[in-house]
């Protein structure tokens, strides 16, 4: 019951890695705003999910670039919890390409949702979490924004973009007793990643991996508990690398 009384609004919650912490956090006592953008059925089922746990949760529909959009969202969960007292920007895309292939289009959508999203989101739920002089920022980072990621730059850039954006909003948030930190993980393995994982950059990522193997979503939601929580106390504007130690090996 590490995060009891606690309401958490987490992006892109409905599935993958959101999906996972938001039940880490739901196992842990925490009331869920489960937030999605397209697909509400998963949303929705995710949400009766977490209520099995004993839990209170709420799903929204929350676009990341959109201000409107967002602040709509915010709003909601505010009405239906008091408060909120855990953000965890997850929401995110990858358009893979090499690098002189890589569009203006696709480029833009990418650095929008990975970075511009995150900006937005967190200055909408700083509102309220400054009137109550308390709060937990947890950022979705990767390696990719650490290493450059073969076949993503415009992920890359956003990725490392969001890494500077950690440590500007810690240096900023800590007058008003707010924690904000990220998580980096490193390669997942899914469903997308079979899919878009050229075989030869699999082969290359697993070699880099001490582990020897991918992560699995349920291995992020324990990180995201521990930074939400009073465990981490004295603890901000920290990357917390949950990669297997691949970025030990490169």
């Amino acid at each position: 019951m590490k995060l009891l009384n606690k309401t958490a609004l987490i992006t892109g919650s409905s599935r993958g890695i959101g999906k996972a912490i938001a039940f880490a956090m739901a196992r842990e006592s925490a009331n869920i705003v489960v937030c999605y953008n397209e697909n509400s059925k998963e949303a929705k089922k995710t949400v009766e999910e977490i209520r099995s746990l004993g839990v209170k949760a709420k799903m929204v529909r929350l676009e990341v670039t959109n201000r409107a959009s967002v602040q709509k969202a915010v709003k909601l969960a505010i009405k239906t919890f008091g408060r909120i007292d855990i953000l965890v920007n997850n929401a995110g895309i990858n358009i893979t390409n090499d690098f002189d292939k890589i569009t203006d289009k696709d480029w833009d959508k990418v650095v929008d949702v990975d970075m511009k999203g995150p900006f937005i989101v967190t200055q909408e739920v700083l509102k309220f979490m400054k009137k109550q002089k308390s709060g937990n920022i947890i950022n979705i980072a990767s390696l990719s924004g650490e290493d450059g990621g073969p076949r993503t730059p415009s992920y890359a850039a956003a990725k490392a973009g969001v890494l500077a954006l950690t440590l500007n909003e810690a240096i900023f948030c800590a007058k008003y007793n707010i924690r904000v930190n990220a998580i980096s993980p490193g390669v997942i393995a899914s469903e997308l990643t079979e899919k878009t994982m050229h075989p030869d950059v699999k082969k290359k990522r697993l070699s880099q991996i001490l582990l020897g193997r991918f992560g699995r979503y349920d291995e992020i939601g324990p990180a995201a508990v521990f930074l939400a929580s009073d465990d981490s106390s004295y603890i901000t504007g920290e990357i917390l690398h949950v990669n297997g130690g691949t970025h030990l090996k490169l």
